[in-house]
Protein backbone atom coordinates (compact mmCIF):
# COMPACT_ATOMS: atom_id res chain seq x y z
CA UNK A 1 0.00 0.00 0.00
CA UNK A 2 2.62 2.64 0.77
CA UNK A 3 4.91 1.15 -2.04
CA UNK A 4 3.39 3.27 -4.57
CA UNK A 5 3.68 6.11 -3.14
CA UNK A 6 6.94 6.01 -2.01
CA UNK A 7 7.94 4.95 -5.59
CA UNK A 8 6.17 7.72 -6.93
CA UNK A 9 8.26 10.31 -5.28
CA UNK A 10 11.24 8.20 -6.62
CA UNK A 11 10.14 8.54 -10.08
CA UNK A 12 9.61 12.35 -9.17
CA UNK A 13 12.66 13.43 -7.57
CA UNK A 14 14.50 10.87 -10.81
CA UNK A 15 12.94 13.27 -13.26
CA UNK A 16 13.98 16.52 -11.67
CA UNK A 17 17.42 15.48 -11.15
CA UNK A 18 17.24 14.58 -14.97
CA UNK A 19 15.44 18.46 -15.82
CA UNK A 20 18.96 19.98 -13.59
CA UNK A 21 20.79 18.09 -15.81
CA UNK A 22 19.26 18.92 -18.97
CA UNK A 23 19.14 22.50 -18.45
CA UNK A 24 16.94 23.52 -15.18
CA UNK A 25 18.17 25.68 -12.79
CA UNK A 26 17.49 27.66 -9.72
CA UNK A 27 19.24 31.74 -9.17
CA UNK A 28 18.53 33.92 -6.88
CA UNK A 29 18.07 38.20 -7.48
CA UNK A 30 17.18 40.89 -5.73
CA UNK A 31 14.37 43.10 -7.24
CA UNK A 32 17.11 45.27 -9.07
CA UNK A 33 19.05 43.16 -10.11
CA UNK A 34 16.29 41.78 -12.98
CA UNK A 35 16.24 42.02 -16.37
CA UNK A 36 13.66 43.79 -18.77
CA UNK A 37 12.79 40.08 -20.00
CA UNK A 38 13.20 38.71 -16.62
CA UNK A 39 10.58 40.98 -16.02
CA UNK A 40 8.37 40.36 -19.10
CA UNK A 41 8.61 36.51 -18.40
CA UNK A 42 8.09 36.86 -14.73
CA UNK A 43 4.03 38.65 -15.83
CA UNK A 44 3.82 36.41 -17.84
CA UNK A 45 4.12 33.53 -15.48
CA UNK A 46 2.00 35.19 -13.17
CA UNK A 47 -1.06 35.91 -15.38
CA UNK A 48 -0.84 32.12 -16.41
CA UNK A 49 -0.17 30.82 -13.03
CA UNK A 50 -2.97 33.15 -11.33
CA UNK A 51 -5.30 33.91 -14.85
CA UNK A 52 -5.50 37.56 -14.13
CA UNK A 53 -3.66 40.37 -15.51
CA UNK A 54 -0.88 42.01 -14.09
CA UNK A 55 2.34 44.54 -15.18
CA UNK A 56 5.61 44.83 -14.77
CA UNK A 57 5.05 48.24 -13.09
CA UNK A 58 2.41 46.57 -10.44
CA UNK A 59 4.82 44.33 -9.55
CA UNK A 60 7.76 46.35 -9.30
CA UNK A 61 5.97 48.33 -6.72
CA UNK A 62 5.47 46.12 -4.38
CA UNK A 63 8.58 44.84 -4.81
CA UNK A 64 10.08 48.00 -4.14
CA UNK A 65 8.05 49.65 -1.70
CA UNK A 66 9.39 48.21 1.64
CA UNK A 67 12.41 49.41 3.84
CA UNK A 68 15.62 47.90 1.02
CA UNK A 69 14.08 49.02 -1.84
CA UNK A 70 14.35 45.08 -2.45
CA UNK A 71 12.88 42.19 -2.53
CA UNK A 72 14.18 38.83 -2.67
CA UNK A 73 13.51 36.38 -5.22
CA UNK A 74 14.37 32.42 -5.87
CA UNK A 75 13.80 31.44 -9.82
CA UNK A 76 13.10 28.55 -11.55
CA UNK A 77 14.51 28.84 -15.22
CA UNK A 78 14.71 26.05 -17.63
CA UNK A 79 16.72 26.85 -21.42
CA UNK A 80 16.68 30.66 -19.86
CA UNK A 81 12.71 30.52 -19.88
CA UNK A 82 11.35 31.39 -16.08
CA UNK A 83 9.29 28.74 -15.10
CA UNK A 84 9.05 29.29 -11.42
CA UNK A 85 9.16 32.37 -8.69
CA UNK A 86 9.61 32.53 -4.97
CA UNK A 87 9.60 35.99 -3.48
CA UNK A 88 10.04 37.72 -0.15
CA UNK A 89 9.25 41.23 1.18
CA UNK A 90 11.80 42.32 3.69
CA UNK A 91 10.90 44.69 6.75
CA UNK A 92 12.56 45.48 9.88
CA UNK A 93 11.00 43.70 13.25
CA UNK A 94 11.85 44.14 16.86
CA UNK A 95 12.18 40.55 18.42
CA UNK A 96 12.58 40.82 22.11
CA UNK A 97 13.98 44.82 21.53
CA UNK A 98 16.22 44.28 18.99
CA UNK A 99 16.06 44.67 15.66
CA UNK A 100 16.26 42.55 13.05
CA UNK A 101 15.58 41.54 9.86
CA UNK A 102 12.52 39.53 8.96
CA UNK A 103 11.42 38.89 5.51
CA UNK A 104 7.67 37.79 4.44
CA UNK A 105 6.87 35.64 1.84
CA UNK A 106 4.48 36.70 -0.77
CA UNK A 107 4.59 35.01 -3.66
CA UNK A 108 5.07 31.27 -5.08
CA UNK A 109 4.14 30.59 -8.57
CA UNK A 110 5.37 27.85 -10.85
CA UNK A 111 4.38 26.83 -14.25
CA UNK A 112 2.05 24.02 -14.03
CA UNK A 113 4.34 21.80 -16.27
CA UNK A 114 6.71 22.09 -13.84
CA UNK A 115 4.50 21.96 -10.50
CA UNK A 116 6.35 18.87 -8.49
CA UNK A 117 7.48 18.50 -4.65
CA UNK A 118 11.31 18.70 -5.46
CA UNK A 119 11.32 21.51 -7.45
CA UNK A 120 9.63 23.91 -5.36
CA UNK A 121 11.26 22.37 -2.32
CA UNK A 122 14.68 23.22 -3.77
CA UNK A 123 13.40 26.74 -4.73
CA UNK A 124 12.32 27.57 -1.21
CA UNK A 125 15.94 25.71 0.54
CA UNK A 126 17.40 28.61 -2.03
CA UNK A 127 15.67 31.23 -1.30
CA UNK A 128 16.39 30.69 2.37
CA UNK A 129 19.99 30.31 1.62
CA UNK A 130 20.44 33.41 -0.31
CA UNK A 131 18.18 35.70 2.55
CA UNK A 132 20.46 34.37 5.07
CA UNK A 133 23.24 35.38 3.46
CA UNK A 134 21.69 38.54 3.12
CA UNK A 135 21.09 39.43 6.65
CA UNK A 136 17.36 38.03 7.01
CA UNK A 137 17.33 36.50 10.60
CA UNK A 138 13.66 34.78 10.21
CA UNK A 139 10.81 34.31 7.25
CA UNK A 140 7.33 34.18 7.64
CA UNK A 141 3.94 33.57 5.54
CA UNK A 142 0.39 32.58 5.59
CA UNK A 143 0.29 29.53 3.31
CA UNK A 144 -3.21 29.17 1.96
CA UNK A 145 -4.78 25.43 2.79
CA UNK A 146 -2.73 23.83 0.23
CA UNK A 147 0.60 25.08 0.38
CA UNK A 148 0.13 24.60 4.40
CA UNK A 149 0.57 20.71 4.64
CA UNK A 150 3.42 20.72 2.02
CA UNK A 151 5.42 23.19 4.15
CA UNK A 152 4.57 21.50 7.22
CA UNK A 153 5.63 17.95 6.21
CA UNK A 154 8.58 18.86 4.16
CA UNK A 155 9.86 21.14 6.94
CA UNK A 156 10.52 24.02 4.90
CA UNK A 157 8.23 26.42 7.92
CA UNK A 158 6.94 25.65 10.98
CA UNK A 159 3.30 26.44 12.18
CA UNK A 160 3.54 29.77 14.58
CA UNK A 161 -0.59 29.34 14.90
CA UNK A 162 -3.91 30.16 13.04
CA UNK A 163 -4.32 34.06 13.13
CA UNK A 164 -7.84 34.82 14.91
CA UNK A 165 -10.92 36.18 13.12
CA UNK A 166 -12.87 39.03 14.89
CA UNK A 167 -15.84 41.04 13.73
CA UNK A 168 -19.16 43.32 14.28
CA UNK A 169 -22.10 42.40 11.92
CA UNK A 170 -23.23 45.97 11.21
CA UNK A 171 -25.87 45.54 8.40
CA UNK A 172 -27.33 42.33 8.96
CA UNK A 173 -29.34 42.46 5.96
CA UNK A 174 -26.24 42.91 3.62
CA UNK A 175 -24.37 39.58 5.19
CA UNK A 176 -27.77 37.64 5.04
CA UNK A 177 -30.18 39.02 2.37
CA UNK A 178 -33.37 37.42 4.43
CA UNK A 179 -33.04 39.07 7.41
CA UNK A 180 -32.74 42.90 6.21
CA UNK A 181 -35.95 43.30 7.59
CA UNK A 182 -33.77 43.69 10.63
CA UNK A 183 -31.65 46.18 9.26
CA UNK A 184 -32.46 48.89 11.52
CA UNK A 185 -32.62 46.86 14.69
CA UNK A 186 -29.15 45.54 14.15
CA UNK A 187 -27.65 48.96 13.42
CA UNK A 188 -28.50 50.13 16.09
CA UNK A 189 -27.59 47.69 18.58
CA UNK A 190 -24.11 47.60 16.83
CA UNK A 191 -24.09 51.13 17.91
CA UNK A 192 -25.02 51.20 21.26
CA UNK A 193 -22.85 47.52 21.71
CA UNK A 194 -19.58 50.04 20.41
CA UNK A 195 -20.25 52.82 22.19
CA UNK A 196 -21.49 51.13 25.35
CA UNK A 197 -17.86 49.26 25.20
CA UNK A 198 -16.21 52.42 24.95
CA UNK A 199 -16.68 52.87 28.40
CA UNK A 200 -15.24 50.22 30.03
CA UNK A 201 -12.28 49.89 27.48
CA UNK A 202 -8.46 50.11 28.85
CA UNK A 203 -6.36 53.03 27.24
CA UNK A 204 -3.44 50.51 28.33
CA UNK A 205 -1.21 49.88 25.59
CA UNK A 206 -0.41 46.27 25.18
CA UNK A 207 3.14 45.69 24.29
CA UNK A 208 3.91 42.67 22.00
CA UNK A 209 7.38 41.17 22.48
CA UNK A 210 7.36 40.69 18.50
CA UNK A 211 6.13 43.06 16.04
CA UNK A 212 7.53 45.28 13.04
CA UNK A 213 9.12 48.23 13.38
CA UNK A 214 6.30 50.69 12.56
CA UNK A 215 7.46 53.89 11.57
CA UNK A 216 10.09 52.55 8.15
CA UNK A 217 7.03 49.69 7.77
CA UNK A 218 3.58 51.70 7.36
CA UNK A 219 5.82 54.31 5.53
CA UNK A 220 6.64 51.97 2.36
CA UNK A 221 3.35 49.48 3.09
CA UNK A 222 0.85 52.04 2.58
CA UNK A 223 2.26 54.65 -0.82
CA UNK A 224 1.60 50.95 -2.34
CA UNK A 225 -1.23 52.19 -5.30
CA UNK A 226 -2.86 48.35 -5.06
CA UNK A 227 -5.28 49.41 -2.67
CA UNK A 228 -7.41 51.57 -1.43
CA UNK A 229 -6.47 52.12 1.83
CA UNK A 230 -7.37 55.06 4.51
CA UNK A 231 -5.29 56.34 7.08
CA UNK A 232 -6.73 57.64 9.79
CA UNK A 233 -5.42 59.49 13.14
CA UNK A 234 -8.34 60.15 15.57
CA UNK A 235 -7.26 61.62 19.12
CA UNK A 236 -4.07 59.71 19.69
CA UNK A 237 -4.74 57.16 17.77
CA UNK A 238 -3.84 55.51 13.90
CA UNK A 239 -5.35 53.46 12.48
CA UNK A 240 -5.91 51.89 8.71
CA UNK A 241 -8.66 50.14 7.34
CA UNK A 242 -10.19 49.53 3.34
CA UNK A 243 -13.83 48.76 2.30
CA UNK A 244 -14.33 46.01 -0.54
CA UNK A 245 -16.74 43.72 -1.05
CA UNK A 246 -15.67 40.05 0.37
CA UNK A 247 -17.52 36.95 -0.38
CA UNK A 248 -20.45 39.14 -1.30
CA UNK A 249 -20.19 41.31 1.42
CA UNK A 250 -19.50 45.33 1.68
CA UNK A 251 -16.59 44.91 4.76
CA UNK A 252 -15.08 47.24 6.30
CA UNK A 253 -11.22 45.94 6.59
CA UNK A 254 -9.79 46.85 9.94
CA UNK A 255 -6.00 46.63 8.86
CA UNK A 256 -3.96 48.09 11.65
CA UNK A 257 -4.41 49.62 14.90
CA UNK A 258 -1.96 51.85 16.69
CA UNK A 259 -0.66 51.90 19.53
CA UNK A 260 -2.54 48.75 20.53
CA UNK A 261 -4.76 49.49 23.56
CA UNK A 262 -8.44 48.19 23.74
CA UNK A 263 -9.52 51.92 23.57
CA UNK A 264 -7.66 52.12 20.69
CA UNK A 265 -9.93 49.56 18.77
CA UNK A 266 -13.24 51.17 20.27
CA UNK A 267 -12.02 54.18 18.97
CA UNK A 268 -11.35 52.92 15.28
CA UNK A 269 -14.82 51.25 15.44
CA UNK A 270 -16.64 54.30 16.39
CA UNK A 271 -14.61 56.33 13.40
CA UNK A 272 -16.08 53.90 11.28
CA UNK A 273 -19.98 53.56 12.12
CA UNK A 274 -20.13 57.46 12.56
CA UNK A 275 -18.23 58.16 9.25
CA UNK A 276 -18.34 55.19 6.86
CA UNK A 277 -21.49 53.11 8.11
CA UNK A 278 -23.10 53.59 4.81
CA UNK A 279 -20.31 51.79 3.08
CA UNK A 280 -20.61 48.88 4.57
CA UNK A 281 -22.41 46.01 6.49
CA UNK A 282 -19.75 43.80 7.99
CA UNK A 283 -16.15 44.72 10.09
CA UNK A 284 -13.06 42.73 10.18
CA UNK A 285 -10.31 42.49 11.70
CA UNK A 286 -7.51 39.18 11.71
CA UNK A 287 -5.12 39.04 14.78
CA UNK A 288 -4.65 39.08 17.95
CA UNK A 289 -6.30 42.00 20.09
CA UNK A 290 -6.04 43.35 23.66
CA UNK A 291 -8.55 42.37 25.18
CA UNK A 292 -12.61 41.32 25.02
CA UNK A 293 -14.02 45.03 25.62
CA UNK A 294 -13.48 46.66 21.85
CA UNK A 295 -16.78 45.86 20.47
CA UNK A 296 -15.35 43.13 18.25
CA UNK A 297 -16.23 39.98 18.35
CA UNK A 298 -14.28 36.50 17.99
CA UNK A 299 -15.74 34.35 15.40
CA UNK A 300 -15.58 30.25 16.24
CA UNK A 301 -12.91 28.62 14.50
CA UNK A 302 -15.51 26.44 12.68
CA UNK A 303 -17.63 29.20 11.36
CA UNK A 304 -14.04 31.13 9.73
CA UNK A 305 -14.44 32.30 6.20
CA UNK A 306 -11.28 31.59 5.86
CA UNK A 307 -8.00 29.96 7.99
CA UNK A 308 -5.29 32.29 7.89
CA UNK A 309 -2.12 29.85 8.69
CA UNK A 310 1.00 31.67 9.97
CA UNK A 311 4.11 29.87 9.41
CA UNK A 312 7.76 31.12 9.80
CA UNK A 313 11.37 29.32 9.45
CA UNK A 314 14.47 30.86 11.80
CA UNK A 315 16.86 31.42 9.71
CA UNK A 316 19.78 33.03 12.23
CA UNK A 317 19.61 30.56 15.04
CA UNK A 318 21.95 32.94 16.62
CA UNK A 319 19.62 35.75 17.02
CA UNK A 320 16.39 33.92 17.10
CA UNK A 321 14.92 31.79 20.14
CA UNK A 322 11.94 29.41 20.50
CA UNK A 323 10.00 32.26 21.60
CA UNK A 324 9.39 33.19 18.03
CA UNK A 325 6.72 30.22 17.60
CA UNK A 326 4.53 32.13 20.98
CA UNK A 327 1.41 33.19 18.42
CA UNK A 328 1.02 34.96 21.35
CA UNK A 329 3.85 37.45 21.66
CA UNK A 330 3.02 38.27 18.21
CA UNK A 331 1.93 41.18 16.59
CA UNK A 332 0.39 40.27 12.91
CA UNK A 333 -2.87 41.24 11.19
CA UNK A 334 -3.72 42.41 7.73
CA UNK A 335 -1.26 45.02 7.61
CA UNK A 336 1.17 41.86 6.30
CA UNK A 337 1.75 41.53 2.76
CA UNK A 338 -0.26 39.08 1.27
CA UNK A 339 -3.30 39.04 3.37
CA UNK A 340 -5.92 40.98 1.24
Amino acid sequence: MFFLPALGLVILGLEWCLKRELGMRIVCKRTDELSSSEWRQIVALFESVFERENSIERLKEAYTQNVLGYSFHAIIEDDDQIVGLNSYVPAYYLFKGEKMLFANSVTSMVAKKYRDFFSFFDMVKAAYSYMAKNGVSFVFGYPNDNSYPVLLKSKLMREIGKMSIHCLPYRIGGIKSALSFLNLFSVCISRLWVGFLGLFANPDIYDYQIHKEEESYNRMRYSRQDGDYRKINERGCEFVYKIMRYDHIWTAFLIDVSPKSSRNFNKALQYLIKHQGKEFDLILYIGSIPSLYTGLIRIPERLEPKRFNFMGRILDSKSIDNAIWDLHLWDTNLSNYDLL
